[in-house]
C-alpha cells in the first residue's frame, strides 16, 4: 500500500476511533445518567426508609427506656414476690407442722369423743337404773314412813280419814291378809284382824278390833275377832278372812249375821282395839 493510502486509512481508523469513542461517551453518559438518576432514587428511598427506620429507633428506644421501667419495677416485684414465696413457704412448713400435730390431736380427740359417747350410753344407763332405784326407794321410803306410823306412832282423831265403802272395798280387793292359810295357833282370827288393821292405819284409816264370845244356830262355841271402822256411810264391820264388808247390830244378848258363819248369838262383845265410834 502507498504511503497516501496509509495515511488516508490512519485518517480513516482515526476517524472511526472517534466516532466509537464519541459514540461510546454518549453511551456511557447515557448509562451514567441513567444510573445516576437510579442511584437518585435508590438514594431517596434509602433516605426515606432511614427516616422512617429513625423513627422507628426512636420509638423503639422509647419503648425500651419505658420497657427498662417496667423491668426495673417487675424485677423489684419479682424479688418482693420472691421473698414473700419464702416467708409463705417457712408458713407452709409450719403450717403443715401444725396440720400434723392437729391431725395427731385430732385422732387423738376422736378417741376421747368414743370414751365420752361410751361413758355417755354408760351414763344414761346409770341415770335410768337410779332413777327407776330411786322411784322404787321413794315407795319403799314412803312404804316404810307408812309403817312405821302405823306400828309406832298413834292415830289422832285429827289425822283420821273415812273412806267410803266403795274405797274400803277396792283396798280390800288389793289387800293380800285374806289370802294368808288360816293355822291354829300360829295364825287364826285375831292375827288376821291385827293385820288388817295394822295395814289399814297406813291409810289413816282408823280399824279397830272387836271381839264376839256366843254361839251359833246349832249352839256350837263361836269366839271370833274381826275389824270394824266407820265410814263415810256408818260403821260397818270386816270379816278379814274373807273381805266381807257387812252392816250389823251388834249387841250382847242378841243375834246378828255374819258372813261366812250365819246366825251369831251375842254373848260378850270386846272392843279389843279402839276405834272412832
Amino acid at each position: 500500500m502507498t504511503p497516501r493510502g496509509l495515511k488516508t486509512l490512519a485518517i480513516i481508523f482515526a476517524l472511526s476511533a472517534l466516532l466509537f469513542y464519541s459514540c461510546l461517551s454518549t453511551y456511557m453518559s447515557n448509562l451514567l445518567q441513567s444510573e445516576v438518576t437510579t442511584l437518585k432514587e435508590r438514594l431517596q428511598e434509602l433516605e426515606a426508609q432511614y427516616e422512617d427506620l429513625s423513627k422507628r429507633h426512636e420509638a423503639l428506644s422509647a419503648s425500651y427506656i419505658d420497657l427498662q421501667g417496667s423491668y426495673s419495677t417487675l424485677l423489684d416485684s419479682f424479688e418482693k414476690l420472691t421473698s414473700e414465696h419464702l416467708e409463705l413457704k417457712d408458713a407452709y412448713a409450719m403450717l403443715n407442722k401444725t396440720y400434723t400435730e392437729l391431725l395427731q390431736n385430732y385422732t387423738i380427740l376422736q378417741q376421747h369423743l368414743q370414751d365420752y359417747l361410751n361413758l355417755q350410753e354408760r351414763y344414761e344407763v346409770l341415770l335410768s337404773e337410779h332413777q327407776a332405784l330411786s322411784a322404787s326407794y321413794a315407795k319403799l321410803k314412803e312404804a316404810y314412813d307408812k309403817m312405821y306410823f302405823a306400828l309406832f306412832s298413834p292415830l289422832l282423831l285429827n289425822e283420821t280419814v273415812r273412806p267410803t265403802i266403795n274405797d274400803l272395798k277396792r283396798w280390800l280387793a288389793e289387800d293380800d291378809t285374806d289370802k294368808i292359810p288360816y293355822s291354829k295357833w300360829d295364825f287364826v282370827c285375831g292375827d288376821y284382824a291385827l293385820m288388817l288393821s295394822v295395814k289399814a292405819k297406813m291409810n289413816h284409816w282408823d280399824v279397830g278390833i272387836v271381839v264376839v264370845l256366843g254361839r251359833d244356830a246349832q249352839g256350837r262355841e263361836f269366839n271370833h275377832a274381826f275389824n270394824a271402822i266407820r265410814c263415810v256411810e256408818g260403821l260397818v264391820y270386816i270379816e278379814p278372812q274373807n273381805d266381807q264388808v257387812f252392816y250389823a247390830s251388834i249387841k250382847e244378848g242378841s243375834w246378828y249375821h255374819h258372813p261366812g258363819f250365819g246366825q251369831i248369838y251375842v254373848e260378850t262383845f270386846v272392843i279389843v282395839v279402839p276405834y272412832e265410834m
